[in-house]
């Protein structure tokens, strides 16, 4: 048995004695991911034969093996893959066994493949749970319950033959024009990273403790409810000007530090992460060793890889002439491992030409192998039949799933008409959302089955309601203007007969098969009702379409309307929360959306979603996010006015709350916070806590605030509770005059209506 064999031995051991044993071309194939891997075999699914193509084939030839394969089990119209073609849920397994044997054969020492695939909120693959978006999970405030979501992904994805998800959580919401506002938790830099760590806890366990070196650990058992995850996109992508995908990001160090480096430490402990497309003040991200060597490794003890974005090492081209030089500056910022690209191909011959350090190629390899290791599947790549296990991961998945989309629902307005009552005779579901399953399921989405479809707002509400009259009428598309005379006047019709509307407005990032796409799988043609996602960025926020005439033409029927906003950014609302009785933030809500929203209007449910973004007016009044520097000046416009239309943390429930006497104890590393908090309603309730602190110091202008702590309460009607959350002093630091952390003088704690001010 050679050393690297030996699972009595360290990682750092069996890296190091592999990678004395291997040619400078099997370390090439270990840091290309060049694969599109739904190209690379065929499935058969009556005799449920695995074909591998020659391109797989001549790919394990040219590297001697392969560090790990992108999207074997991708569905969406990118990949053209769907139901005829793809392979589902239970038949996964046989098709990683056979890609992972064949890996293995083409390389002298057995190295196996990582199997990667996207999972933004959920698998984007045949049979996957699609889970609310990010941006509705932030509005949950509810980590351990994204923690548990994330634990059942990663047995969905272990009984697959997945080894890394990929995951977006590392992106802040700052300016909604931005297609991929959906994939952010919101524009909180400490909410995000609190969402990070329970993710990277759930799908990992304790696979990686940033305390304990990697290298001195040994080979993990293989567990079917344990894979790595790789977060995405590390980092700043959400600064971009004017909410341009992958556009230029203009940060001052001071706000990097103050913000972005606390939210990086969320990322300590994952398998990966991913560089982000954007550069920040002019450094590409995949080219800037401060950001991966320093801040993530020195800093934060970061022990994963580093995996470019797809395509993102070629767009170097816009600062390098050749792509040897591109090679060498993405490793020598630290990237480990390519995607799609060409650039890593020439890492050889920047070596051969004395260009590119071969001790920089070693490192980078020595990551993914690490992880290889660390993941079991050196002793452990192949799986057996996981049928059995199947239902019931998928059992309660589902049922978590549910509970996530009720959280992340946000109730804004309530004149009184909700709970809806059950007795309702007539009801009418209107909108181009109302019965379309994939409105509510955000970008990344894999094709649906027949059955799922069904799981649509207004089928959902009908079948809770089986004694009331429920009807149903488009209104109108997402953004197509032509020819909508017919759907407006239908659901007139409709409405007329109703006691009350339920009214289904927003948007979409629903894919077709019959979009173009960049090579990066991006939409390059814009789809007439697809308004968000990733590379649908808008110039406005105005809602699309004929919907606002769809609205006025409802309200001139003067009958109680119900508003459920579908979307997955912020739109212009002035005009439907004026209008319109009760008005819910949906957002994209997943395959169980429609069922919770359905929960919450009968009031089975209480809302307790609260904003994880402070909402805008319009696009004209941006930037709008909370934490902006409390400088002295005119917010307000001459034309509008400067304060967003809700602010972060906004939201309402079925009851009301009130808080109490608020105190602040310092205590040896932290602040000890300590309210009470009573329900003053009649009906039960749940209260997202948040406490917020102003600092003051450092010859700096200080943020207005900043969220450091957040706890859910439950709380019975007429009860009382004390609550005691902590904030670090760590926690409380800022970036002084001289680029120095240091504790501010002061600290305003906000919590509510109270105020408390602690000298530090």
């Amino acid at each position: 048995m050679l050393e690297y064999q030996d699972p009595n031995k360290t990682i750092g051991e069996r890296v190091n004695d592999l990678l004395r044993r291997m040619t400078l071309q099997e370390k090439m194939g270990q840091i290309n991911q060049r694969l599109y891997g739904w190209e690379c075999f065929t499935f058969d699914q009556a005799t449920k034969e695995v074909r591998l193509t020659n391109n797989f084939l001549d790919h394990l030839d040219w590297g001697r093996g392969v560090g790990a394969i992108y999207g074997l089990f991708r569905a969406d119209p990118w990949s053209r893959i769907d139901y005829s073609t793809g392979v589902g849920l239970k038949d996964a397994w046989r098709v990683a066994n056979c890609v992972q044997r064949e890996v293995i054969a083409h390389s002298r020492f057995g190295i196996p493949a990582l199997l990667t695939e996207e999972c933004p909120h959920g698998h984007q693959g045949l049979d996957g749970v699609s889970y609310p978006t990010n941006i509705g999970k932030g509005n949950s405030f509810d980590p351990e319950l994204v923690e548990r979501s994330a634990q059942l992904m990663a047995k969905e994805l272990a009984v697959k033959g997945i080894n890394l998800a990929l995951v977006s959580s590392l992106d802040l919401a700052k300016d909604p024009r931005w297609g991929r506002t959906e994939e952010c938790f919101g524009e909180d830099p400490y909410l995000s990273e609190q969402m990070s760590r329970a993710i990277v806890r759930g799908f990992q366990g304790d696979l990686i403790d940033h305390t304990i070196p990697l290298t001195t650990q040994f080979a993990a058992e293989r567990r079917f409810d344990q894979i790595g995850v790789v977060l995405k996109h590390c980092i700043a992508q959400g600064e971009a000007q004017g909410g341009h995908n992958s556009g230029t990001v203009i940060l001052g160090n001071r706000e990097f530090r103050d913000i972005y480096v606390p939210l990086i430490s969320g990322a300590q402990n994952a398998a990966g992460v991913m560089a982000a497309y954007n550069d920040i003040d002019g450094v590409p991200c995949h080219i800037n060793p401060e950001l991966f060597r320093q801040i993530l490794r020195e800093e934060n003890n970061y022990q994963g890889l580093v995996m470019a974005d797809g395509l993102a090492l070629d767009r170097l081209d816009d600062v390098f002439d050749n792509k040897v030089n591109s090679a060498n500056a993405a490793l020598q910022a630290g990237v480990d491992i390519g995607l799609w690209d060409e650039t890593y191909s020439h890492v050889a011959a920047g070596i051969k030409a004395g260009v590119i350090d071969e001790r920089l190629l070693d490192e980078a390899v020595g990551h993914v192998l690490a992880i290889k290791f660390r993941l079991g599947l050196f002793e452990h790549p192949y799986l057996s039949d996981p049928t059995d296990q199947i239902d019931q991961i998928i059992q309660e998945s589902q049922k978590c799933n549910e509970r996530l989309a009720e959280e992340s629902v946000t109730l804004i307005k309530n004149d009184g008409i909700l709970p809806l009552d059950k007795l309702t005779k007539n009801i009418a579901v209107i909108g181009p959302s109302a019965d379309k399953l994939y409105n509510l399921l955000g970008d990344y989405t894999a094709p649906q089955t027949k059955d799922m479809k069904m799981h649509t707002i207004f089928r959902e509400i009908k079948a809770a309601l089986p004694q009331s009259r429920v009807t149903y009428a488009l209104g109108c598309d997402v953004r197509d203007k032509n020819n909508q005379s017919k759907n407006l006047k239908e659901a007139i019709n409709v409405a007329q007969n109703a006691d009350v509307i339920i009214l289904v407005l927003g948007g979409s990032s629903a894919r077709s098969f019959d979009m173009e796409f960049l090579k990066n799988g991006a939409v390059s043609s814009k789809g007439i009702n697809m308004d968000s996602g990733e590379n649908v960025d808008v110039s406005e926020l105005t809602l699309g379409g004929a919907q606002l005439i769809l609205l006025e033409k409802l309200v001139q029927l003067k009958k109680p309307i119900i508003t459920i906003m579908i979307q997955g950014r912020p739109y212009d609302i002035r005009a439907v929360l004026k209008k319109t009785n009760a008005v819910f933030i949906g957002w994209f809500p997943g395959q169980m959306g429609a069922r919770a929203l359905t929960k919450l209007i009968l009031g089975q449910s209480e809302p307790s979603g609260r904003l994880s973004i402070s909402y805008p007016r319009n696009s004209a009044q941006l930037p709008v996010y909370y934490y902006q520097r409390a400088a002295s000046k005119q917010d307000d416009y001459y034309d509008e006015a400067g304060a967003p239309l809700l602010t972060f943390g906004s939201g309402i429930g079925y009851t009301s709350f009130k808080y109490r006497s608020l105190h602040v104890d310092r205590e040896k590393n932290r602040l000890r916070v300590t309210v009470t908090v009573e329900n003053i309603g009649l009906r039960d309730g749940i209260l997202p806590l948040l406490v917020f602190a102003q600092a003051r110091g450092g010859q700096v202008l200080s943020h207005h605030c900043l969220l450091k702590a957040f706890q859910r309460v439950s709380l019975h009607s007429k009860e009382r509770q004390t609550i005691s959350l902590n904030i670090s002093m760590d926690n409380l630091k800022l970036t002084n005059l001289e680029q120095k952390q240091e504790l501010p003088n002061t600290v305003k704690i906000i919590v509510g209506d109270l105020i408390s001010i602690v000298s530090l």
